[in-house]
């Protein structure tokens, strides 16, 4: 019973972690978007880091792998993350005063009110060059 509520806190602990860390960290203007995604993927890791050691030190290999295996989770929880701060937050001006909108097929184009930015911003999933 003990592994299996392991199972079920590795899957989304980490990624939870991160964005309560760096979810207050929006509200500083002086930092980008990238320093934001950055430091909440450093609690992410090291999160799950603390998570998998004690599970490996133990007599639980075959639990360990497993939670290996739901900790891929946490990249999923932490991208639509990603998603949200990159199309809510103006990378200009550092407000949420955002506009996004869908362009194509992973491609937004966003609007910033406060400043006027026109951009566009592409999703990690899509790396076609057409628009």
């Amino acid at each position: 019973m003990k592994a299996y509520l392991l199972l079920l806190t590795i899957c989304i602990l980490p990624a939870v972690a991160g964005i309560l860390v760096t979810r207050p960290m929006w509200r500083i203007r002086q930092l980008p978007n990238e320093a934001i995604q950055g430091i909440g993927l450093v609690v992410l890791i090291i999160v799950l880091i603390g998570c998998l050691v004690p599970l490996f030190l133990g007599d639980t290999g075959a639990v360990g792998c497993a939670c290996i295996l739901l900790s891929l989770f946490n990249l999923v929880i932490f991208q639509c993350y990603e998603h949200w701060l990159n199309t809510s937050r103006c990378p200009q001006c550092h407000t949420r005063n955002l506009r996004a909108h869908k362009y194509g097929k992973g491609v937004y184009k966003l609007y910033c009110s406060h400043c006027g930015l026109h951009s566009r911003w592409r999703t990690w999933r899509y790396f076609s060059d057409e628009p």
